[in-house]
């Protein structure tokens, strides 16, 4: 833990964090209640879109550019790179400087660059800009889910993080059912410059929505913390009563990301970044490479390719809220459980027998795809449930890094796959062993986190 606090400084603020959490979970206005779920979940709809937009324009890429199968692999890993930085960079970042203001930093970063990479004229110039937008991309995500855990009522946290992070990852069927009508009409320029959406929503967010009051009194800013609160609709918040609390008094500590591997937090490190990476490695591989895989391999066209995606994401749309609506009621790990278990038989089924019919084969995939999304959504609250606040956004900015890496190394390995003219089977045989090591960590090294108070952990 060199070159960080020690952990028992960053401790003495927990009563009147504590007190802060009374306060949020007293609150009924709609700016608390409602609004930032809303007005962050429809700005993050656009990193996911940003994220998965180079999937979609990928077949017509490879056509118009001449791409090979590694290229077109390395196209998609760039972005995924940038991710990899991006989250732990910026959740650092939050942690020193607040969670708002390096949101709202790489929520421009990310709408501009979405723009150059409309404009882009050749394959060296977009994946540059892949790389470079991804810092942005990786980065958003574990801020702004940290901002809303840490302003969720503790008792239906997870419906108020679902709606959130239904609203967000509804961007891949948003950009997965544009891409149907954008591509053919448009053009593929086009579904990157869409990304750029978030842009006109900041101003709304710098006047609804203040810093996480959370994050603000354990930076030794009780008076902010009261502000902040008395803007969210508690006109009673009074910064004495945290001072007497317990609150800390001094500038926000520097934690490095090596603190998530000290003693006390070692073991649930690794069964969390375990999770994100055999989770994370199935969802976005299948997500990323099926366009193309059914177009390049099962020789279907690209627009039925394109409607066979779009079936997968209309789906999600129906699975994501159903979650949302029993997940405080269920609990996480029965949940994640589930998905794992299905992902893992329809996804192995598939790497041992690889049906050609396509009335078995797209069923499976869609399964195997919507089963492993399950342990997706349920990895997010669960991992912000599982590490204090001191230590939240480094945690999530890690966990997310570590999806992008092994997003990153994804289109690749299903890239060289591909190129060297082995069976596709492989590759689904890959994404179900990592959907079956999911599946023993969810069942041997988790506990329940449901309804658990941020300030008890």
């Amino acid at each position: 833990m060199s070159g960080g606090a020690p952990i028992d400084a960053v401790r003495t603020g927990s009563g009147a964090e504590a007190a802060v959490g009374a306060a949020l979970d007293g609150i009924t206005s709609a700016r608390l209640r409602i609004v930032p779920p809303l007005l962050l979940g429809f700005i993050m709809l656009f990193d996911s879109w940003d994220s998965i937009a180079i999937a979609y324009v990928m077949p017509s890429l490879t056509r118009e550019w001449h791409l090979t199968p590694v290229a077109a692999g390395s196209l998609i890993s760039a972005g995924y790179a940038g991710q990899f930085v991006g989250a732990i960079l910026l959740g650092s970042l939050a942690e020193r400087f607040g969670r708002m203001p390096v949101f709202l930093a790489s929520v421009v970063w990310m709408g501009s660059l979405a723009i150059f990479c409309a404009l882009t004229p050749d394959y060296g110039t977009l994946f540059a800009l892949r790389v470079v937008q991804g810092v942005a991309i990786g980065g958003a995500l574990p801020v702004s889910i940290t901002y809303i855990n840490e302003i969720a009522p503790s008792a239906t946290r997870g419906r108020y993080f679902g709606i959130f992070q239904f609203i967000t990852m509804a961007g891949y069927a948003a950009a997965s059912f544009s891409s149907t009508v954008v591509i053919p009409y448009l053009g593929w320029r086009w579904l990157f410059a869409f990304g750029a959406t978030p842009l006109l929503l900041l101003p709304v967010v710098v006047m609804l929505l203040p810093e996480s009051p959370r994050w603000l009194v354990r930076s030794g800013r009780v008076a902010d913390a009261a502000r902040a609160l008395r803007k969210f609709g508690d006109p009673t918040a009074d910064p004495q009563a945290f001072h007497a609390a317990g609150s800390t008094a001094g500038p926000a500590p520097r934690l490095p990301a090596t603190v998530l591997f000290s003693p006390e937090f070692r073991r649930r490190t690794t069964v969390v970044m375990l999770l994100w990476f055999f989770t994370s490695f199935a969802s976005f591989g299948l997500t990323t490479w099926l366009p193309s895989i059914y177009v390049s391999v099962f020789h279907i066209p690209v627009a039925t390719a394109l409607r066979y995606s779009a079936t997968a994401s209309l789906l999600f749309l129906v699975l994501a809220p159903t979650i949302a609506l029993v997940i405080d009621s269920v609990g996480r790990r029965p949940l994640a459980i589930g998905g794992s278990l299905i992902a893992t038989c329809a996804l192995l089924t598939l790497g041992f027998t690889l049906p050609k019919d396509v009335m078995i084969l797209v069923p499976l995939v869609i399964a195997g795809q919507l089963s492993i999304f399950t342990g997706s959504i349920v990895l997010w609250p669960y991992t912000a449930e599982t590490y204090p606040t001191h230590v939240r956004a480094v945690a999530l900015g890690l966990s997310s890094s570590l999806a992008r890496g092994a997003s990153t190394l994804t289109p690749v390995v299903v890239g060289a796959i591909l190129a060297s003219g082995a069976s596709v089977a492989i590759i689904f045989g890959i994404f179900g062993l990592c959907a079956a090591g999911a599946l023993i960590l969810w069942v041997t090294a988790t506990k329940e986190t449901a309804r658990m108070r941020l300030d008890a952990i």
